[in-house]
């Protein structure tokens, strides 16, 4: 029974594996061969069929044996049970120990369950990698090719870090642009990393190159500020056609040039004007100064002549790509130092100038390099051109006031009474002799230009300015008969015409001018007319009747006139005209009219009743052919 209960304890309290150990060994079966080999010695014990006292004794030794067998194993057995409740304490543990193991067995299962999960990724991973790795290799290759066409060499990296700038540097600037150009290609195709990185290392070494070569540029620019007229260096031309491709740089570099310019152009000017050329060949310009045109007219010369030296210069240095000039605000600022001191010295020299043929002069001249100094293209807002432009404002409003002031000197010494003789007052011919000569010499410039449409503009207002002050001096002068008044305006007219005849630019204001003249010559005509009429007390008035009682006395009166030549005579009357055609021609004229209503008259008498006529009429009233040749 033992067995049964110890077998069924260890069934119960051994599930594990230490449990299953145990009960293989308490399970062991008792008919062994050791087993039975034991019972059987034990069994000879028992079997005494010949009744052998000795026999007897055996058994009872047997008896006993079997006694102490049974009750050692009873012993036995108490200290199994007590042993084995010492086993079941242990296997009590084990049991702990082995529920603790499994749980770290199964946590342990778990994290080997999601190892092999990571495993397994980790190998796709591995594979793609070395499919990577491979392309990677490829594409090693293609990049060691790539950097041994397009990587810049050593050579051209020292080049373009040295100071130095000669043809060797171009060529290599050359070829970093070459290189840069290809790169750019390869990345319109796609995304291309090296190309990319080889474009920024690249774009960094060239960037630097052309710092380097402004800073040379600079240095060298600074020597353009000497007066010395040696050659440009070709490399300082070609390094500013370099700089195009960075239009700051480039901005920069022709700033410091135009800045070198200025100083050397200014020096060169205050050194022209002072001291003269070499040797005293030229003389200095201000050794001219008493010759206020000439004395401008040298200024501007040497302006316009470093104007076109400095233009060259620069078209040389700084030529743009489609062959036109370069841009003037350079040009502009080189000529900056030459504006003030031409400024002061125009400025007095205008200022000083009273003749108005003088000024007229510096007029033309101002106005004739202005336009030469904009067909330069010089920007209208730059320091010289506002300077020149300036010259002219000033110098032509002085001409028109010093034209304005001689007009008014004229008017008030001319006009302010009408002279005896109905001659041209003298004041007036002094400032049609100083008009003149300025209209002369604007006909003989070759430059055309507005301000001498001004002037003849002006001109012909100070024309029509004295013929209106002639007509209020006459219509002030009451002493004047209305004829005598005529004969004055027309006598101021006449040289005002004559004046202007021959210049086209006051051919309007001569054709507009003619015809006012034609209309106070019919004006004296028709004044005379009425004058010899009233003189000769006849009856012309065809609105009257002719009186008979009075007309031989009217006849008588006329035909005495006639014969003394004196208040009928025409030509005495125009003689104060100082036109003697004209006069002729008005005599004529009123002559004429004077016998044509004299014919008139003749018929009116001759168509009288003659019985009614005074004895003796027919031998006063004379033929009109008659009174024509008296007359």
């Amino acid at each position: 029974m033992f067995p049964s209960s110890s077998s069924s304890l260890v069934d119960k309290r051994a599930p594990g594996l230490l449990g299953r150990r145990a009960q293989q060994i308490v399970q062991q079966p008792l008919d062994g061969p050791e087993v039975r080999a034991a019972l059987e010695a034990l069994a000879s014990c028992y079997n005494n069929s010949s009744g052998d006292p000795d026999q007897m004794g055996s058994l009872a030794r047997h008896r006993d044996v079997r006694g102490d067998m049974q009750a050692r194993g009873a012993q036995m057995d108490a200290e199994f049970v007590q042993a084995l409740g010492a086993v079941e304490a242990a296997f009590t543990g084990l049991e702990r120990s082995v529920d603790s193991l499994d749980s770290q067995c199964s946590a342990l299962r778990t994290q080997v369950n999601a190892a092999l999960r990571t495993t397994a990724a980790a190998a796709e991973q591995a594979a793609a990698l070395a499919e990577e790795r491979n392309e990677l290799g490829l594409r090693l290759d293609m990049a060691s090719a790539f950097l041994t066409r397009f990587a810049m060499a050593d050579q051209d990296s020292e080049r373009l870090s040295s100071s130095v700038i000669d043809a060797a540097y171009f060529e290599a600037l050359d070829r970093v642009a070459e290189t840069r150009a290809e790169c750019q290609k390869l990345l319109g195709v796609g995304t291309q990393t090296a190309a990319l990185e080889l474009m920024r290392e690249l774009a960094a070494q060239e960037d630097a190159a052309y710092a380097a070569l402004l800073k040379w540029v600079l240095g060298r620019a600074r020597d353009l500020a000497t007066d010395d007229d040696s050659p440009v260096d070709p490399m300082l031309r070609q390094a500013l056609r370099r700089l195009q491709a960075h239009p700051a740089l480039l901005d920069a570099a022709a700033a410091e040039i135009a800045r070198a310019r200025r100083e050397a152009v200014g020096r060169a000017f205050v050194a022209a004007l002072v001291r003269g050329g070499a040797g005293g060949t030229p003389r200095p310009i201000d050794a001219h100064a008493g010759d206020a045109p000439r004395y401008v007219g040298d200024m501007l010369a040497w302006a316009h002549q470093a104007c076109a030296e400095e233009a060259e210069l620069l078209d040389g240095l700084q030529p743009v790509s489609d062959g036109t000039a370069v841009d003037r605000g350079l040009l502009a600022v080189a000529l900056e130092a030459v504006a003030r001191p031409l400024e002061l010295r125009v400025a007095q020299t205008v200022a000083e100038t009273r003749a108005p043929a003088g000024l007229f002069r510096i007029d033309g001249l101002l106005a004739f390099y202005a336009a030469l100094f904009a067909a330069v293209r010089l920007p209208a807002d730059s320091a010289f051109m506002a300077t020149v432009q300036g010259l002219c404002s000033s110098a032509h409003s002085r001409l028109l006031s010093a034209l304005d002031a001689l007009l008014m000197d004229a008017v008030a010494s001319a006009f302010d009474r009408v002279p005896p003789t109905l001659d041209s007052p003298q004041p007036l011919a002094a400032l049609l002799a100083v008009v003149d000569d300025i209209l002369r010499l604007s006909e003989d410039s070759i430059d055309q230009a507005e301000s001498t449409t001004s002037i003849a503009n002006h001109i012909a207002r100070m024309l029509d300015r004295l013929s209106t002050e002639a007509h209020a001096a006459a219509d002030d002068d009451v002493a004047l008969r209305p004829y005598e008044r005529t004969i004055f305006e027309l006598n101021v007219v006449a040289p005002l015409l004559t004046l202007a005849a021959p210049y086209a630019s006051l051919a309007r204001w001569h054709t507009s001018q003619e015809t006012s003249h034609t209309h106070l010559v019919d004006t004296l005509c028709r004044q005379l007319a009425e004058l010899i009429k009233e003189k000769s007390h006849l009856p012309f008035n065809s609105g009257e009747e002719i009186r008979v009682e009075s007309l031989s006395d009217c006849l008588a009166r006329f035909n005495h006139s006639l014969k003394s030549a004196s208040d009928l005579d025409v030509a005495r009357l125009v003689a104060r005209l100082a036109d003697h055609s004209l006069a002729r021609s008005v005599a004529h004229t009123v002559t004429q009219v004077f016998v044509d209503d004299y014919a008139k008259l003749y018929s009116r008498i001759c168509g009288l009743d003659q019985e009614s006529l005074p004895q003796g009429i027919q031998s006063l009233l004379l033929e009109p052919e008659t009174v024509a040749t008296l007359l």
